[in-house]
């Protein structure tokens, strides 16, 4: 089936109410932390999920989780 991409992106926004750049931090962040539960060293958890800057990936996982990545490996 084809679709245009705006129409693409508008059906995303109404099943996940993201857009599709914030649906696949998501994604990504949601990665992120399987890797760090499996005792993944941040900046590797940081170029394996696709943030080319790792200051960048502890601000928005932070921000996501409410808690550092180092943090968030102590606690799990």
């Amino acid at each position: 089936m084809a679709m245009s991409r705006t129409l693409f992106f508008g059906r995303l926004k109404s099943l996940t109410g993201k857009a599709p750049q914030e649906f696949i931090r998501i994604l990504k962040l949601e990665r992120a932390a399987e890797l760090l539960k499996q005792k993944t060293p941040v900046t590797e958890v940081a170029v394996m999920t696709g943030f080319a800057n790792s200051k960048y990936f502890s601000t928005i996982f932070k921000k996501h989780f409410g808690v550092s990545p180092s943090k968030f490996c102590e606690q799990n």
